[in-house]
């Protein structure tokens, strides 16, 4: 009985090990690696970190205004979510999309998601940083723009979330992320009250990225957030 139970254990343990995200860093960068089945776009509250089913959870799309409810309007474009096409407002920022569809995904320019329509189960638009490889054209005013940066990539044709490790200006961090061999990425909405975000790690348990973010004035205004489903 007592060996039935350790295996048991052994079993649960190493599940939940397979299911955790997995972190890597550079000097420059932190690599969030989730481990899922399925990916969404949640939409009006971001998931609890109460749910066992969630691996990872950060915003998406860019917000419009500044809102006391939802609306899919207010989200940066149109955006898919649970297979349902949603219309957002035109935000000249976009250039890109990311789109996933039984476990397959794309990095594409915002105009061919807008006409092409693909049957997917999410996604959304946002700013294209490097597609296939290539950087895509910068805006000179956003090139010296100092922050703390996240973006949606694929690296060695696996999917990850990356994040500048400081402050740093958006130029420089593209050019860590090909210098990282990051063959495709997108922005990820960030700034005070934007960039919280959590995962999972190997005992199931939550980690909160920018906790203190909860208290900017900004948090309550947050309408979607790209989802890792274990």
């Amino acid at each position: 009985m007592r060996s039935i139970i350790l295996c048991t254990v052994a079993l649960i343990m190493a599940s939940q090990k397979m299911t955790a995200t997995e972190i890597n860093q550079t000097e420059h960068l932190t690599f969030y690696y989730p481990n899922y089945k399925s990916i969404d776009l949640a939409l009006g509250k971001m998931p609890d970190n109460s749910d066992l089913k969630v691996d990872f959870c950060c915003e998406a799309a860019f917000t419009g205004q500044r809102l006391k409810s939802f609306t899919h309007s207010n989200v940066a474009d149109n955006h898919v979510s649970g297979g349902k096409w949603h219309q957002g407002y035109n935000c000249r920022a976009n250039t890109g999309a990311f789109v996933w569809s039984q476990n397959h995904w794309a990095f594409m320019e915002k105009k061919k998601f807008l006409s092409e329509k693909p049957k997917c189960e999410m996604a959304f638009c946002q700013y294209l940083l490097i597609l296939n490889g290539k950087q895509t054209p910068m805006w000179e005013k956003m090139r010296k723009s100092r922050t703390r940066y996240r973006a949606l990539c694929e690296k060695d044709g696996q999917l990850c979330l990356v994040e500048s490790r400081k402050v740093v200006t958006l130029e420089f961090f593209i050019r860590c992320l090909m210098e990282s061999h990051v063959t495709n990425a997108i922005y990820l909405d960030m700034g005070a009250g934007w960039n919280y975000a959590w995962y999972r790690d190997t005992q199931g348990s939550p980690h909160e990225i920018f906790p203190e973010s909860k208290k900017a004035a900004d948090y309550q205004y947050r309408t979607n957030w790209i989802t890792f489903y274990r």
